[in-house]
């Protein structure tokens, strides 16, 4: 008990016949606290209750300002006087704060246990109990404790170590537990090993563990738990996984896996291209592994000194023999090799709202002539402003090629792999030429660009991406028409807009949320460029064609559908006729995920023969299963203006365009279109002969 001002244990008026037994009492000597003047005392009895009244076995903490007893209204400084002048307190001590609160102070086993209303628990109901780290000086050798608690032996933690946690069947594994129970005194242990068999009971002896042992008859992963149980029945509880083998050698295995991503958040950054290398199942541990080492098959390595995965990022697509060894703590060492294909994983399409990624006309730094140019991608937080996805795989983008020194042509690859042998855009000196190119993205989330020789000005506008389990799905149609507006409307003249109806048209369904079109430009009066978006209130800084006096001019666009079904088309100057095809759509109930490619030659008739007016060839090398394919289509050396058409193998020849070709230019295009049989069809339409060239961007098959 603590008190203040006057008296902290006080018995007043006519008790007599009181006892003031086995308390500890706290005395405060602040005397602020109290009325100025006002006396104070650990122990006071008035004269009205000193007969028969006894005060014994108490504890006075600290030191009052007044003096430690006052008895039938005389003072007593300290135990020793009080005893002297009133026979009382024999047993009385004093002791400072810090003496008081020592675990073995000297409150504890020094109590009257004989005082009249003693109670068999304290105020916490915990019972007598003798601490065997003090003397017992209580009454009559007695050990209850002064004041109101009665220390007892605690238990909060229980140690263990098991010997030979990994191991096959047959090893005798070894289980010592410890514990900080804070007396000297008996501990039993039950061990429970987790196979079904009875626990095994211990205790500690001379030792400082107790030990228990357990011959395990049949493989498992069990749990070893152990609990632990003072001489006053207080318990306490660990536990530890075991791992039990079959009998054999060391066999290494792994299984390897692509890590995707799992959400579009922006922070969860996930490369492609990445794979899990993990031995835990296919491997065959009887001991402990010690040393775990990778060889990825593409000149980097990993080490472990245990079992566990690895992780790790290719450079580029392709079929790698990696290699694992391992070596346990027995001796054992055992080498597996496999290989493993690395792609990119087919996607559905994220539509965003486009906006301009890169212009050098602005930066001040054209692109030169055999320099690569990293392009960095709105991955995660990379761009300002424009903050996406960590784990697209690939990205849409409209590439412009301005002001060229010299007629040349623009390639565009992944980041960190070799320059393909493609191109993307072709442009003749002074002249402006686009491209949408859809290309995956590098493991570092950058692509490359690198014109081919000369100096040209390099815009590129993002337009969307693709995901592995995000986006929307892809229905390729055979080329349709949506509009002419040679025959409907008249051309579009420049600072005016233009609405086409897409949702609901042209074999795309009304739910679609973004439309594939091939966009094409005729009797344009002015150099210009056309922007396709879906907001008609929202026109962004972009562009996707550039319309030229006297040519027809082609480039596919990716739009997201506007709120009202519709897409807008506007040019910035001059007048122009604008002609959209649509060649397919995305939405929830599309067919087809896309999976990137690298850039590849398919075909190139440069080797075989000009196509000749209507005549058509054949594009292989598809995979099977495909029922779309984004192709980029370049002709060159055409003798006469015309057009090719793209359509699946096998089908009809569509009345729309894919290209427009122009002679004495070379022309491409990004050409989205459904195949079959692993193969698509090139017909040139219309004009004179020409060579036509196939790269494939990716394709798009049914999961």
């Amino acid at each position: 008990m603590t008190g203040f001002c006057a008296a902290t244990v006080s018995v007043g008026g006519a008790s007599a016949g009181s006892g003031v037994f086995n308390n500890v009492v706290h005395t405060e000597d602040a005397s602020f606290r109290c009325e100025a003047g006002e006396a104070r005392h650990a122990v006071a009895v008035a004269q009205g209750a000193v007969e028969g009244t006894r005060v014994d076995y108490n504890l006075i903490v600290g030191r009052p300002p007044g003096a430690a007893y006052h008895w039938a209204g005389a003072d007593h400084a300290e135990p020793g006087a009080f005893r002297t002048a009133t026979g009382q307190g024999a047993h009385d001590l004093t002791a400072t704060r810090a003496e008081a609160e020592r675990a073995d102070g000297p409150a504890v086993d020094s109590a009257d246990p004989t005082a009249p209303g003693v109670l068999p628990t304290d105020f916490s109901g915990r019972p007598t109990a003798d601490d065997p780290r003090v003397p017992d000086t209580g009454k009559d050798g007695g050990y209850l404790d002064r004041g109101h608690r009665e220390t007892q032996d605690w238990l909060s933690t229980v140690k263990m170590q098991v010997e030979h946690s990994w191991a096959p069947v047959g090893t005798t594994v070894e289980v010592k537990a410890c514990s900080d129970s804070g007396w000297p005194t008996a501990m039993t242990y039950h061990v429970d090993f987790g196979d079904g068999t009875a626990p095994v009971v211990t205790r500690k002896g001379d030792t400082a563990y107790a030990v228990a042992s357990h011959v395990y008859t049949a493989p498992c992963a069990c749990t070893v738990k152990v609990t632990g149980v003072n001489g006053v029945g207080v318990t306490a509880g660990a536990e530890q996984p075991v791992k039990v083998t079959p009998a054999g050698p060391l066999t290494a295995g792994f299984d390897a896996e692509p890590v995707l991503p799992t959400s579009t958040n922006p922070i969860e950054y996930t490369a492609p291209l990445t794979v899990d290398i993990d031995p835990m199942a296919a491997t065959a541990a009887p001991w402990p592994v010690v040393n775990a080492d990778v060889d990825f098959g593409d000149g980097t390595y990993a080490h472990a000194l245990h079992l566990e995965g690895f992780r790790h990022t290719y450079g580029r697509p392709g079929d790698y023999k990696v290699t694992l060894r391992l070596a346990d703590g027995r001796g054992g060492d055992n080498t597996v090799s496999k290989t493993v294909k690395v792609d990119y994983a087919p996607s559905g399409y994220v539509a965003t709202e486009p906006f301009r990624l890169l212009d050098t006309r602005t930066t001040g730094a054209p692109v030169q002539g055999g320099s690569a140019v990293p392009v960095v991608l709105p991955v995660g937080l990379a761009v300002p402003n424009h903050v996406h996805s960590g784990g697209m795989a690939a990205a849409v983008l409209n590439v412009t090629v301005t002001g060229a020194t010299e007629d040349t042509h623009l390639s565009v690859w992944p980041s960190g792999q070799p320059r393909p042998a493609t191109s993307n855009v072709n442009v003749r000196a002074g002249g402006t030429s686009s491209n949408t190119v859809t290309v995956p993205v590098g493991s570092d989330f950058k692509v490359q660009a690198q014109l081919n020789s000369g100096r040209a000005a390099l815009i590129v506008d993002f337009v969307g991406y693709y995901q592995p389990g995000a986006g929307e799905r892809f229905t390729p149609v055979a080329p349709t028409r949506l509009a002419d507006t040679r025959s409907a409307g008249g051309a579009l003249a420049g600072g005016q807009t233009r609405g086409v109806r897409v949702a609901g048209a042209g074999g795309i369904p009304a739910g679609a949320t973004a439309v594939a079109l091939n966009l094409t430009s005729t009797g344009s009066t002015a150099d210009a460029h056309v922007i396709a978006y879906p907001d008609p209130a929202r026109r962004p800084a972009t562009s996707n064609l550039n319309p030229e006096p006297g040519k027809d001019k082609s480039n596919q666009a990716v739009v997201p559908v506007g709120p009202d079904g519709t897409i807008t088309l506007y040019t910035n100057t001059g007048s122009t006729h604008l002609v959209p095809d649509a060649v397919g759509w995305y939405g929830k109930d599309g067919k087809a995920l896309f999976t990137p490619a690298v850039p590849k030659r398919l075909a190139d008739t440069r080797t075989a023969g000009k196509l000749a007016p209507g005549a058509a060839t054949t594009v292989a090398g598809l995979p099977a299963g495909a029922i779309g394919a984004a192709l980029n289509v370049t002709a060159t050396e055409s003798t006469g203006p015309g057009f090719l058409t793209v359509y699946a193998y096998g089908a009809a020849r569509p009345e729309a365009s894919s290209l427009n070709t122009r002679p004495g230019e070379t022309v491409p295009n990004h050409v989205t279109t459904p195949v079959a049989d692993g193969r698509a069809t090139v017909s040139n339409s219309h004009g004179g002969s020409t060579h036509v060239i196939t790269d494939l961007l990716g394709y798009f098959t049914q999961p």
